[in-house]
C-alpha cells in the first residue's frame, strides 16, 4: 500500500469521527456591533502608562487606541476588543498583541502599565 492511499485512509477515518462544525471566532475585530460598554470595557477605557512613562496607550471608548512613545517620537494606532479580562489588539499594520486586564493593572507581554 501506497502512502498517499495510507494518508486518504486516515483522513476518511479522521473524518467520519471529528465533529461536523465548530463555532469558529473571526480574529477580526468587529467594532460595528458596539453597544453601550461592559464593565469590563468600562475598566479598559482611559489613559493608560508604564511605571518609567516610556509608553502611553490610549484606548477610546470608540475601541480604538492610539500608543506612543514619547522620547523616541514613534506612534502606534489601531483597533482593540475587550473580551472580559482580556484585550485583543490589532495595529494598522497588522500586528496583533494580546493583553489582560487584572486588578487595575494591563499587562501586554513583558510591560505593565497603569491608568495614567
Amino acid at each position: 500500500m501506497q502512502i498517499s492511499q495510507v494518508l486518504q485512509a486516515l483522513g476518511q477515518f479522521a473524518t467520519g469521527i471529528a465533529p461536523r462544525s465548530r463555532a469558529i471566532r473571526p480574529l477580526e475585530i468587529d467594532l460595528d456591533g458596539a453597544d453601550a460598554p461592559s464593565p469590563f470595557e468600562q475598566a479598559a477605557i482611559g489613559s493608560w502608562k508604564t511605571e518609567d512613562g516610556a509608553i502611553l496607550i490610549d484606548l477610546t471608548p470608540d475601541g480604538r487606541f492610539h500608543k506612543q512613545k514619547p522620547e523616541v517620537g514613534a506612534r502606534h494606532s489601531g483597533r482593540y476588543a475587550v473580551d472580559r479580562s482580556k484585550l485583543y489588539f490589532e495595529g494598522e499594520s497588522g500586528w496583533v498583541a494580546l493583553g489582560k486586564l487584572k486588578r487595575g493593572t494591563l499587562s501586554i507581554g513583558e510591560k505593565r502599565f497603569r491608568k495614567a
